[in-house]
C-alpha cells in the first residue's frame, strides 16, 4: 500500500521509488528485449545461410572448373581440387538446423493463434492478440490492486499510468525505433500504441474517479481540493487526455481524419500539464520525449519524395496512380501518398502494385472521402504528390527448396497486393529452374468487369508463366517467333464473381465442367483446383478477358475459403511447404486464418501464411 496522500506527497522527494510503476515498466520492456534478441537471431541466421550458399556455389564452381581442366589436361599445380560440395562449417550447419526447428514451431504457433472471431466488419478478435491483451490487463489489475485501497489512496493508479508514457511514445509513428529493433511492422506497433493509450486512459480514470468519489459527499472537502493548483492541473491533464482518446476513435479517423491529426498534437499540452501536476512525471515524460525524438530521427532514414502522378479511373470505383519516381521497394510493401491539391495533411497508405524500381504504381478503391476524390482526377492530367516510404515487410515466396505450391487468394482491389509478389516469383524462375513449383490464384470479384482493373498485369503474368521471362515487355503483336527463356510454370487462375455487370446472364456462355481442358500435372498427382470450389457449371460472361485461355476459369459463385484451404493443406506432403498469400476484407481474412489454424499440424505440412487487409 502506498503510504502517502495528496497532503504529504508534496514533501516526498521527486525521486521516490515507485515500486509498482517500475514493475509495470519491466513487464512492458521484457517482450521488447525478447523480440529484439529474436530479430537479431534471424539476421545472424540469414547471414550464415548466405555464407553457406556462397560457399556451396564457390565449391561447386571450383569442382566444375577442375573437371574442365582435367578434361583439357590442365591441372593447376599445388591446388587441391575439391571432389564434393562441403558445408561452410559444422557449427553453422548445426545453428541453421536448430533455428529451422525453432522457426517450424514458431510458424505453427503463429498460425494457430491467428484464429479470428469475426463479429462484424469493424470488430474481429484475433486469438493471439486478444490473449496477450487479456494477460497484460490481468497483470496490470494485479499491480493496481495488490496491497492497495484505491478509495483511500488512488495515487498508485496514477503512477502506473505515468509508467505507460515512455512506451506509448516509443511505439509512436511509422518510423518507430522499436520497429527496427524487433522487426515488427508499424501496423503492429500502432496496435500496441493504441493499447497503451487505452491503459493510460483507464488508469487515469481510476485515479481521478476514486478521488472524486471520496470527495463528492463532502462539499467543503471537494471545494478545498478544487481550489488547489495540483488538482486543477490534474483535471486539465485528464481533460486533454480525454480529447485525445475521443478524437482517436475509429469513426473520427475514418470520417474526420484532419480532426484526428490536429487533436493528436495535444500530446505536447498533456506532457506539460502532467509535469506540473506531479513531480513524479518528470522521469517518465523525459524518457517519452527521448523515445519520440529517436523516432523522429529514425524517420529521416526514410526519404520523403515528390513526384508527378497520372491517374486512370475504372468505373468510378478504382483509381490507378502511376508515378515516375524511382523508389527501391520489395514486393508486399506499401507507401504513403499525399496529394496536396486534395489535402495537405492527409497521408494514406497504398500497396505498391508494381515491381519496376523506376516507378511506383498504386491502386486506390473509392471507399472514403479521399479515395472518392481521387476518382474525380481529370483524365490525361498530372498532379504533384508527396511519397513517404516504403514501409512494411517484403514478401518473397517460392524461394525454399521444399516448397510444394504457392497459392494467392485476393478479393477486389486486394489483388494489388498480389501482383508484385506474383511477378517477383515469376521473375525468380530463372534462378530456380530446378524447382518450378505450381502457382494457383483465386480472385474474388463482385462484377466480372472488375478484372479490367488488373488486366494488363494478368496478361504479363500469364505470358511470363509460359517461360517468356525476359520478353514480357516486348510487343506481342510482332509477327516473330520468340523462344521461351525459362521453364513453363503450372499456372491456374480462378475468378469467382457473384453478379454480371455487362450483358445478360442468358447470353453468357455456359461451359460444362468436363469440357475445360486441364493440363496434366508435371510431377506427383495434383488434384484439380476445381474440386475445391462449387460444383456448379462454369459460366463465362460475355466479352470476358482470358476466356480462351484454358489456364483461366470463370466461376459464378462465392469462394468457399475453409473448404478450399483445407483441400490444399491435405494434398500437400508432410515434408513440404505450401505458401499462401491473401489480401481482402476482414471476413475473408478471418476465414483464411481460421482454415489454416484448424488444418495445420506439427506432424503435417508447413503452412506459411502472408496476409494483408484492406478496407471495403
Amino acid at each position: 500500500m502506498d503510504h502517502h496522500n495528496h497532503q504529504i506527497s508534496r514533501s516526498t522527494p521527486w525521486n521516490y521509488r515507485l515500486t509498482y510503476a517500475i514493475d509495470w515498466s519491466i513487464v512492458l520492456g521484457v517482450p521488447i528485449v525478447l523480440l529484439t534478441v529474436r530479430n537479431l537471431g534471424l539476421l545472424i541466421t540469414k547471414v550464415v545461410a548466405d555464407r553457406r550458399q556462397r560457399g556451396y556455389h564457390s565449391v561447386v564452381g571450383d569442382e566444375k572448373e577442375a573437371e574442365d581442366n582435367e578434361e583439357r589436361h590442365i591441372r593447376p599445380q599445388g591446388v587441391d581440387i575439391p571432389t564434393r560440395a562441403r558445408p561452410l562449417t559444422s557449427t553453422s550447419a548445426i545453428l541453421s538446423k536448430q533455428w529451422s526447428s525453432y522457426s517450424r514451431i514458431e510458424n505453427w504457433a503463429v498460425n494457430k493463434t491467428s484464429a479470428t472471431l469475426y463479429l462484424g466488419p469493424y470488430v474481429h478478435l484475433v486469438a493471439g492478440a486478444t490473449l496477450l491483451a487479456l494477460i497484460y490487463l490481468a497483470v496490470l489489475a494485479l499491480l493496481l490492486l495488490i496491497k492497495a485501497d484505491l478509495l483511500l489512496n488512488s495515487n498508485r493508479a496514477g503512477y502506473l499510468g505515468l509508467s505507460c508514457i515512455p512506451f506509448l511514445f516509443a511505439f509512436t509513428g511509422k518510423n518507430s525505433i522499436v520497429t527496427y529493433m524487433t522487426g515488427l511492422s508499424h501496423h503492429r506497433i500502432n496496435q500496441v500504441h493504441r493499447f497503451l493509450g487505452l491503459c493510460l486512459f483507464i488508469l487515469s480514470s481510476v485515479h481521478m474517479g476514486c478521488m472524486f468519489y471520496v470527495w463528492g459527499p463532502w462539499k467543503f472537502l471537494l471545494e478545498q481540493q478544487l481550489s488547489t493548483p495540483r488538482v486543477r492541473y490534474g483535471i486539465a491533464t485528464y481533460t486533454t487526455l480525454c480529447l485525445i482518446v475521443l478524437t482517436a476513435a475509429w469513426p473520427v479517423r475514418r470520417w474526420a481524419y484532419e480532426a484526428f491529426v490536429v487533436s493528436h498534437t495535444l500530446f505536447l499540452v498533456f506532457i506539460v500539464l502532467v509535469g506540473i501536476h506531479t513531480p513524479y512525471a518528470m522521469r517518465f515524460t523525459a524518457a517519452g520525449i527521448i523515445a519520440y525524438m529517436i523516432n523522429v530521427l529514425t524517420g529521416w532514414c526514410v526519404k520523403t519524395r515528390t513526384a508527378f502522378a497520372q491517374a486512370t479511373v475504372f468505373q468510378d470505383r478504382l483509381t490507378r496512380l502511376r508515378m515516375d519516381k524511382p523508389v527501391s521497394h520489395a514486393p508486399g510493401q506499401h507507401i504513403y501518398v499525399c496529394v496536396p491539391s486534395i489535402s495537405l495533411i492527409q497521408w494514406h497508405p497504398f500497396t505498391i502494385s508494381s515491381v519496376d524500381q523506376n516507378s511506383i504504381t498504386v491502386h486506390a478503391r473509392a471507399v472514403g472521402g479521399f479515395t472518392k476524390r481521387l476518382c474525380r482526377w481529370p483524365e490525361n492530367s498530372q498532379k504533384r504528390v508527396v511519397l513517404a516510404g516504403p514501409y512494411g515487410e517484403g514478401v518473397r515466396v517460392g524461394r525454399e527448396s521444399d516448397s510444394h505450391k504457392v497459392i494467392f487468394v485476393a478479393a477486389g482491389s486486394g489483388f494489388a497486393y498480389i501482383v508484385p509478389i506474383l511477378m517477383d516469383l515469376l521473375q525468380n524462375r530463372r534462378l530456380q529452374s530446378e524447382n518450378c513449383i505450381p502457382i494457383e490464384i483465386v480472385w474474388c470479384v463482385r462484377d466480372p468487369d472488375e478484372v479490367q482493373w488488373f488486366q494488363e498485369e494478368l496478361e504479363v503474368a500469364l505470358y511470363a508463366a509460359q517461360g517468356y521471362l525476359d520478353s514480357v515487355e516486348k510487343d506481342r503483336d510482332v509477327n516473330t517467333t520468340i523462344i521461351p527463356d525459362g521453364r513453363e510454370t503450372q499456372f491456374r487462375l480462378q475468378i469467382h464473381y457473384t453478379s454480371l455487370s455487362f450483358g445478360d446472364q442468358e447470353e453468357s456462355i455456359v461451359v460444362p465442367e468436363v469440357s475445360a481442358p486441364v493440363p496434366p500435372p508435371p510431377e506427383s498427382s495434383v488434384t484439380s483446383a476445381t474440386t475445391a470450389f462449387s460444383t456448379a457449371a462454369k459460366i463465362v460472361p460475355p466479352d470476358a478477358p482470358f476466356a480462351s485461355d484454358n489456364r483461366v476459369e470463370w466461376i459464378g459463385s462465392r469462394l468457399e475459403v475453409p473448404r478450399y484451404i483445407k483441400k490444399k493443406i491435405e494434398e500437400t506432403p508432410r515434408d513440404r511447404v505450401v505458401e499462401i498469400v491473401g489480401c481482402g476484407p476482414p471476413l475473408m481474412l478471418a476465414e483464411l486464418h481460421n482454415a489454416v489454424a484448424m488444418n495445420e499440424s506439427l506432424s503435417g505440412c508447413r503452412v506459411k501464411l502472408h496476409t494483408e487487409r484492406f478496407y471495403m
